[in-house]
């Protein structure tokens, strides 16, 4: 099956909600602990897409990715992955941006996740 032979390790870091200090709102907060599992990671979108985008240009005039779509194949551990979960792939750390949608048929289930760049790649 070809999820079985993604080329990419990830790493899911679990997500704790904390109190944001403003009364009763609660704010997401990646703990050290994390989970590693196989993904396609395919690129979505640029930094400089839409007028409004940050520029980030390579020196070679090639814009950096900005977003990624990861595709996994499902277990039971992917649970945890929920939208503002991070994730590192290709080392950089991605934000999930909206919730993980999960595909099933009777011969497979996957889940894909869009993510957005975390800050400026180094």
């Amino acid at each position: 099956m070809i999820l079985d032979k993604a080329n990419e390790t990830i790493k899911v870091f679990h997500t704790e909600w904390v109190p944001d200090g403003y009364g009763g709102g609660k704010s997401p907060v990646a703990t050290a602990d994390y989970t590693e599992f196989k993904a396609f990671v395919m690129p979505t979108g640029f930094a400089g897409a839409g007028w409004a985008a940050n520029q980030r240009f390579a020196s070679q005039g090639w814009a950096d990715t900005a977003r990624i779509t990861l595709v996994i194949k499902w277990k039971p551990e992917l649970a945890q992955l929920d939208q503002w979960s991070r994730v590192e792939a290709q080392d950089l750390l991605w934000t999930v941006v909206q919730q993980p949608r999960r595909w099933t048929n009777r011969r497979i289930s996957y889940i894909t996740v869009l993510c957005e760049l975390l800050g400026d790649p180094p």
